[in-house]
């Protein structure tokens, strides 16, 4: 087989264009953090750390989000099927043992689950996916309620189980979901089927795409992914009963990661898209906290970031036109 090295060339210079917004991010926050004298915690080798260990679980729950939002549906029910299946799978693996691959299998086994009475909910009662995630969201933060007496589930009390979301574990279990992740979505049948639904729903079906089992197909994945993620969350602090969409916060921080892996996809592919989204996004955050910027203002400018990527991403097309006639309009000026 041969290579194309001018084709292998482009795809690695589209990759490291990707690294311009997570670099970019940090540049601008080292800036911020010396003025305010407190480079040092910014720059450190344990800053660095915290940063990538960080951006673990959000890359995780991004791709979550970013699997069935890429075939056009969004789903709000992405934090509660974290909690929900933490606790469930959590109990569940704690009742068998303290390893950590059995609370981990659990845990997945429960979001599969939970993430499959979702998709059959979408399929059968034919109403928007928007609303069927919402109610599925009310129902299962309900049972948070519920089960196990309404004690949630403490995975941070085990050493054993906490190292798993430690390094070098935690980049071992990224690593391996990327991997898979790029395998499923870019050299399979299913990932093809993905993409054409995204782009045009009814020409993919009318093309012989079936749409009932993609979408089956689409959330063992996505419960997969949320089964990776539950016991991630629940080991960075206990896991509690939660309503009034509460939940919703742990879709709401990786939304960032979503929108920057979407666009990021169009050049690379969704996987590496999402971790860098994810790496950009954690960078910002970290960047706020050592500049000493207040909690209520970061949440503040995450919102702003997320609307202005929003903005770009969905004018692309007419800001690149616009820049394109601006500098016409000055190169003509510049020949008269």
């Amino acid at each position: 087989m041969k290579i194309n090295s001018r084709k292998v060339a482009k795809t690695a210079i589209n990759y490291l264009k990707t690294l311009i917004f997570p670099v970019a991010m940090w540049l601008l926050f080292l800036i911020i953090s010396a003025a305010g004298g407190n480079a040092a915690a910014f720059t450190s080798s344990s800053g660095f750390e915290y940063i990538f260990r960080q951006s673990v679980m959000p890359t995780i729950v991004a791709m979550a989000i970013a699997l069935p939002l890429s075939g056009g549906r969004w789903d709000f029910a992405t934090g509660t099927i974290v909690v929900l299946g933490g606790i469930i799978g959590g109990n569940i693996g704690l009742s068998f043992s303290t390893n950590p691959v059995v609370i981990l299998l659990c845990c997945m086994a429960s979001a599969i689950v939970l993430a499959m009475i979702e998709a059959v909910a979408y399929i059968f009662l034919r109403v928007p996916n928007m609303i069927v995630s919402l109610g599925i969201v009310m129902i299962y933060e309900s049972f948070t309620s519920i089960l196990f007496d309404g004690l949630g589930v403490q995975l941070n009390r085990y050493d054993s189980i906490i190292a798993v979301t430690q390094a070098p574990w935690c980049y071992i279990i990224l690593a391996v979901i990327l991997i898979l992740m790029y395998i499923l979505l870019e050299r399979t049948k299913f990932g093809a089927d993905c993409k054409s639904l995204g782009k045009n729903s009814m020409l993919a079906i009318n093309s012989g795409v079936k749409e009932k089992k993609n979408i089956f197909l689409t959330y063992i994945v996505v419960g997969a992914l949320l089964g990776v993620a539950a016991i991630f969350n629940a080991c960075q602090a206990n896991v509690t009963p939660v309503s009034n969409l509460g939940s919703a916060s742990i879709m709401y921080s990786s939304m960032g990661a979503v929108l920057v892996g979407l666009f990021l996809a169009d050049f690379t592919c969704m996987s590496w898209g999402v971790w860098i989204g994810a790496l950009g996004m954690q960078t910002m955050t970290y960047g706020m906290v050592c500049s000493g910027i207040d909690s209520s203002l970061q949440t503040v400018v995450t919102g702003i970031v997320i609307v202005l990527i929003m903005a770009y991403t969905a004018n692309q097309a007419y800001m690149s036109r616009a820049f394109r006639n601006l500098f016409s309009r000055i190169q003509m000026k510049k020949a008269n």
